[in-house]
Formats: structure tokens, sequence, C-alpha cells
């Protein structure tokens, strides 16, 4: 079933919307299971395409599901995500705050301090 999903999935992802790219890789994570190298680098080339669409949780559960499963987002998606968290960062809120930072941590990348200096913001 899921070998299935992850074929039709790596077949239309150039369609994918922030939206469905975050869903996507966090049923991965929340189950457990590695998506295809296929579907990852994917993913992650639709994401940058799509990138200023991104809302925060968008954002958050996006590297979230990164981090849960142990995949090092390219450089390119990881730019991106920090310059559409700075531009959406009034609109975080405290669970997305959470997520982003953690999954940060957890990838071992450091914010920017534009992107901190918001999320400690909002955050009070």
């Amino acid at each position: 079933l899921m070998a299935g999903m992850m074929k039709q999935a790596v077949a239309v992802q150039g369609d994918f919307k922030p939206q469905e790219i975050a869903n996507t890789l966090r049923a991965f994570a929340t189950l457990g299971l590695q998506p295809s190298e296929a579907l990852t680098v994917g993913m992650m080339k639709q994401a940058v395409a799509v990138q200023g669409d991104f809302k925060p949780q968008n954002i958050a559960n996006t590297l979230w599901a990164f981090a849960t499963l142990g995949l090092q987002p390219s450089e390119e998606l990881m730019a991106g995500m920090m310059k559409q968290a700075v531009a959406v960062q009034g609109d975080f809120k405290p669970q997305n705050i959470a997520n982003t930072l953690w999954a940060f941590a957890t990838l071992g990348q450091k914010p920017s301090e534009e992107l901190m200096a918001g999320m400690m913001k909002q955050a009070v």
C-alpha cells in the first residue's frame, strides 16, 4: 500500500502545494516510515519552488518531519524555509514556534538572528 502511495506521490509531486508537502512528509514521519529518495528529493525541489506560499504551520510541519525522519534538507530548502519564516513570523502560533525551533536544533541548523528575534517577539 505505502509503496503504491509513494509511487503516486512521486508522479504528482510537481503539483503539490505547501500544505500537501507538509502533510505528506508529516504522515511519513508520524508513521515512522522513510520516504523513498525520489519522493524526498522531489518534495525538497517542490518546496523550494513554492516556498513563498508556505504558511507558518506548513513550515513547522515540513521541518518537523525532516527532523523526525532524520533527513537533512538541502541548503536551498533550509534557506528558503528560513526566508519564508521571517516573512510570515508575525503569524506563527506557539506550537509552530516550538516545532520550528525544535526542528532547527534537531537538524543542527542555526536560525538567523532575524528569525530568532521575530520568534521570541511572537512568543511573548
